[in-house]
């Protein structure tokens, strides 16, 4: 899949970004990968980020909340926000898997899209998690201050 929002890398993978902070400038400098593996983790990081842009604005329906489908879900299926999400993301490590088993499953979609979704949904989680430990602080802040 050729993305085209490349926040990682370039389109030839062959540069990532560096940044450096000279007398309070953010300075961006560009740096060519030193393995295939870091090659691999830009490219990939790439798709995820280019999914997410994708995807985002369908699953929020709109909101400014990131988490919103995964409340929705919850609400409708009587389960919690954490739980909502705990489906969407293991039905991507499920197709890994299965692939992991026997890679001449055929797939419903490609390998690399699973991978970057399953990036994605780990960063929606810690998300999640980190919101809910952040908000309990505050509601503990404040029933201290009563």
């Amino acid at each position: 899949m050729k993305m085209s929002n490349n926040y990682f890398t370039n389109d030839s993978y062959n540069i990532r970004p560096t940044y450096t902070e000279k007398e309070g400038i953010k300075l961006e400098t560009t740096l060519p990968p030193k393995t295939d593996y870091e090659r691999h983790v830009y490219e990939l990081l790439d798709l995820a980020y280019e999914i997410e842009e994708a995807k985002r604005p369908g699953y929020t329906q709109d909101s400014d909340d990131v988490l919103a489908n995964f409340k929705k879900a919850a609400e409708m299926t009587g389960t919690t926000d954490l739980q909502a999400w705990s489906v969407y993301f293991y039905k991507h490590v499920a197709a890994i898997l299965s692939y992991a088993k026997d890679p001449n499953i055929p797939q419903a979609e490609d390998l690399d899209g699973r991978f970057a979704d399953a990036i994605n949904y780990l960063k929606l989680g810690f998300h999640m998690i980190k919101e809910k430990k952040e908000k309990n602080e505050v509601t503990n802040q404040q029933k201290l201050n009563l």
